[in-house]
């Protein structure tokens, strides 16, 4: 059941609210004579105005989560709804509906869904030779990396085998590659009804990894890392694997997509992974696979975890796909998802990316050549290729991503043509989250790309609606919470940082930035928390060591002060060692952040601090024994020979532990550096 403005409205009921609607919606449309026009009082009104009034605005009033599940409505026929009804709940279940293919194409975004036949003849003579010879590059790299696939995973002939499965909408955006041939919008995400697997032989792929020592690795996912490996890697349970493409995954993935796939002989499993998510490494990046069809086969009950199931971007968090063991989801590799996070227990899948023998996917090479072209520092190629795939198809999400990213770093390598390439970063980036909305990555990215613009508060609204999508992606909290600092919302940036270290504990950045923010606050013990756990999880990085010497320092120095208000040497004694600890503890530091800072101001700063800390921890040792006061403010005169303070102490303590002649000596290095100080 789903509670909306306190009513509570049974799903099944909810469902078939949705269908009564969308029988009126149909009915409508057929009754309609004419396509669009309806009612007469709307006859003296052109057919171009009544599109335009039936399609959904853009209202400046509406959130941005409001027009996208608006949008929902409108592409699955709901046009009104129930009273006493939540539209966000409304909408959140009808994205399980299909969207419907309106009257001249379903306008899943604001420039459309329809998608046309790829011309390579006619994109070859506009784009040119270098275009052509990529496309027989990309047919190159395809033979070999379908050659490669079948000396390890199965490939072979078998008729198709239809499978019980429900089909959810992909969303706004089309698959990148064959979207005609997949007959999109229709709904291409594939989930089991069914086990594809059985409970007993799901266990025994898992107890076949654990033989072959799959818990002891680490795979890297994104940002974020998972326990895992690839299936190449592993004999028994590659050889478990490919007896279940043979036997009913590649033909229940062949009769889901008949007008794609040609038959099953053309499947090739491309790259296999078993993952492994845990408290410790609980999810993914939200990406899309390098394949033009994609699998995940959940192995693990789902009394083994807590969390887990597979996020699609687009259907939000509240619509998580869960799996039990044995159940699967195939669809397009372009789809938008990521694995949700586990909290406890251990989940265990397979995901692969899976090519076609007798179709090139030219969007998906393109990109990647373009990738490792960005890589490799050769920003015009790149640039190239990424504009090449977006020739091909022009509604391709990540190649406008693409090109906004490289627009971006180009602005910082270029600074004289720096407001063009932000100009043009931004309009692809819009251009992207035109297509769609939901896409965290590109939001982002916008933030980012405003961020350099200067539009604080441009770039803060993007990183919100980021986070309202994938609410615990560790760089978009952190960059969130710095643009909370700037805009003085200070506890919202705390609260920030502290959402940014729940998802990556180990985040060391994200920590001594809190810590900074607490130490702003008055919060000097929670800021001393987070500094120890920063250069615990970051000791290479020098601004942690820096945050927690500064502090120490500060405590020192405020302990140092309370000794004016002592009376007795009990009591001072007793302060004295509470301020020699603390300074103690900054001496350390300081002297850590001088064994890793490299240019030479910093560390003339850093050994100016030091010789300040070196003074008043002597300061602080010397209410109880002067004596071993000494060796502190020697050191202070070795780091700063010309500062005529640290001669001054010195000669102080000799004198007071009866040491005259290297008082003396003190005094006279002292009375040589007035001298020399010019005249005020």
């Amino acid at each position: 059941k789903i509670n909306a403005d306190e009513s509570t409205l049974d799903v099944a009921v909810l469902i078939r609210m949705m269908l009564r609607s969308l029988l009126l919606a149909l009915a409508t449309s057929r009754c309609a004579g004419d396509g669009i026009e309806d009612s007469k009082a709307a006859d003296d009104a052109p057919l171009w105005r009544r599109v335009v009034d039936a399609v959904p605005k853009r209202l400046s009033t509406l959130t941005l989560t409001e027009q996208r599940d608006r949008m929902a409505l409108w592409q699955r026929g709901i046009h009104a709804l129930p009273e006493n009804v939540d539209v966000g709940t409304y909408a959140r279940h009808a994205r399980l509906l299909p969207i419907l293919r309106h009257r001249g194409g379903a306008d899943c975004s604001e420039q459309g869904c329809d998608v046309g036949k790829v011309d390579y003849g006619a994109l070859t003579r506009k784009l040119g030779p270098d275009f052509a010879e990529a496309l027989r590059e990309n047919e190159r790299e395809h033979l070999k990396d379908c050659a490669k696939s079948c000396e390890k995973f199965y490939c072979g002939a078998a008729p198709s085998k239809p499978w019980q499965t429900r089909s959810i909408s992909m969303g706004s955006v089309p698959p990148e590659d064959f979207a005609q041939e997949f007959a999109f919008p229709l709904d291409l995400i594939k989930v089991t009804q069914e086990p594809i697997v059985s409970k007993e032989e799901a266990a025994r792929a898992i107890a076949l990894a654990r033989e072959e020592n799959v818990d002891i690795n680490e795979y890297t996912s994104g940002k974020y890392k998972l326990g895992g490996d690839w299936l190449a890697k592993m004999d028994k349970t590659r050889n478990w694997f490919n007896t279940q493409l043979e036997e009913n995954i590649f033909p229940a993935i062949a009769a889901s997509f008949p007008e794609v796939v040609t038959n099953v002989s053309t499947l090739r499993a491309h790259s296999v992974a078993m993952l492994k998510y845990n408290a410790t490494h609980p999810r993914t990046d939200v990406h899309i696979d390098n394949g033009v069809l994609a699998l995940t086969l959940a192995l693990s009950p789902q009394t083994d975890y807590e969390g887990g199931g597979t996020f699609f971007e687009h259907l939000g968090e509240d619509a998580l796909v869960e799996m039990d063991a044995g159940h699967a989801t195939w669809r397009p590799g372009s789809v938008r998802h990521g694995g949700h996070r586990v909290s406890s227990g251990q989940r265990y899948i397979i995901g692969a990316f899976l090519l076609l023998e007798d179709r090139v996917e030219h969007v998906r090479r393109l990109k990647n050549r373009g990738a490792k072209l960005r890589q490799k520092g050769d920003l015009n190629g790149a640039i190239r290729h990424f504009e090449w795939a977006l020739a091909i198809n022009g509604k391709c999400a990540t190649c406008l991503k693409d090109l906004s990213e490289l627009r971006s770093s180009l602005a910082d390598m270029e600074p004289q043509q720096r407001n063009e390439h932000l100009k043009e970063a931004e309009a692809f980036i819009r251009r992207s989250l035109d297509l769609l909305p939901s896409d965290s990555d590109a939001l982002f990215n916008l933030g980012l790309v405003l961020s350099k613009k200067g539009d604080s508060k441009g770039a803060l609204e993007a990183y919100e609606a980021s986070a309202a999508v994938n609410a615990d992606d560790v760089e978009l909290l952190y960059n969130l919470a710095m643009k909370y600092e700037e805009a003085n919302r200070k506890e919202e940036g705390i609260q920030a940082y502290r959402k940014a270290l729940k998802a990556q504990p180990s985040f060391g950045k994200a920590r001594c930035n809190l810590g900074a923010a607490l130490a702003e606050s008055g919060d000097l013990d929670g800021a001393l928390v987070e500094f120890l756990e920063a250069v615990r999880y970051d000791p290479s990085s020098p601004t942690p060591w820096q945050n927690l010497a500064v502090l120490y320092h500060k405590q020192g120095v405020s302990t140092v002060q309370g000794l004016a208000q002592c009376a007795s040497k009990e009591a001072a004694v007793e302060i004295s060692r509470t301020a020699s600890h603390a300074l103690g503890e900054a001496d350390n530091a300081w002297r850590k952040v001088m064994d890793l800072v490299d240019d030479q101001r910093t560390k003339q700063e850093t050994v100016t601090r030091l010789a300040q800390v070196l003074q008043l921890r002597g300061r602080a040792v010397a209410i109880e024994d002067p004596a071993a006061a000494l060796p502190h403010f020697l050191e202070a005169t070795q780091l700063l020979p010309t500062e005529p303070s640290a001669w001054e102490a010195l000669a102080k303590v000799y004198h007071i532990v009866g040491d005259e002649v290297n008082s003396k000596k003190a005094g006279a290095r002292l009375g040589v550096l007035r001298s020399l100080a010019p005249q005020r």
